[in-house]
């Protein structure tokens, strides 16, 4: 072998080395335990870049919504989740092993959907779902006061849509 082809195998043997390290390092680095003060800033880090930004962050969820399909459709609300065909209420969805700790999901208030003021059952109300990144933390297994924190993706209901039933073929 040439001295030159040497240099290339050596090349190309600390190159994949040094991804290979790289990569190693990067799992690491992201099982890592953190303090509280870190974790901390990690998720006043999160909210600032990405949750403040959605939509979904910014909805109230009234302490006791005992609003029914019936009563909907009578009063038909401004409100869009009100005026729907659809119509939906949200609740709060806790864990507090993620951030947000505190999450508002959509709940159908009807099976089938208000046409002309009436709930008519020829069609479904049905959930519609958005995919929101958040961070789940647990307890490091090396060291109890510190934590371990990843991302996770996560779908919630966000609202309700009237939908045309899905019908099964019959096999006659």
């Amino acid at each position: 072998m040439t001295l030159v082809s040497l240099q290339m195998i050596s090349l190309g043997s600390l190159l994949i080395f040094n991804n290979q390290t790289s990569l190693t390092s990067a799992a690491a680095r992201s099982t890592r335990c953190i303090s509280e003060d870190q974790l901390n800033n990690r998720t006043d880090k999160y909210r600032k870049t990405y949750w403040d930004q959605l939509i979904i962050s910014k909805v109230k969820v009234p302490l006791q919504d005992t609003s029914t399909c019936e009563q909907t459709a009578k009063e038909m609300r401004q409100e869009v989740k009100m005026r729907s065909l659809s119509p939906w209420k949200y609740s709060l969805d806790r864990d507090d092993n993620r951030f947000p700790r505190d999450i508002a999901v959509a709940k159908c208030l009807c099976e089938g959907c208000i046409i002309n003021q009436k709930e008519d059952m020829s069609y479904n109300s049905k959930e519609v779902f958005a995919q929101v990144m958040v961070m789940k933390k647990a307890q490091c297994k090396e060291d109890p006061k510190k934590y371990v924190v990843n991302k996770e993706f996560i779908e919630i209901p966000v609202a309700c849509t009237c939908v045309v039933p899905s019908y099964t073929k019959s096999t006659s």
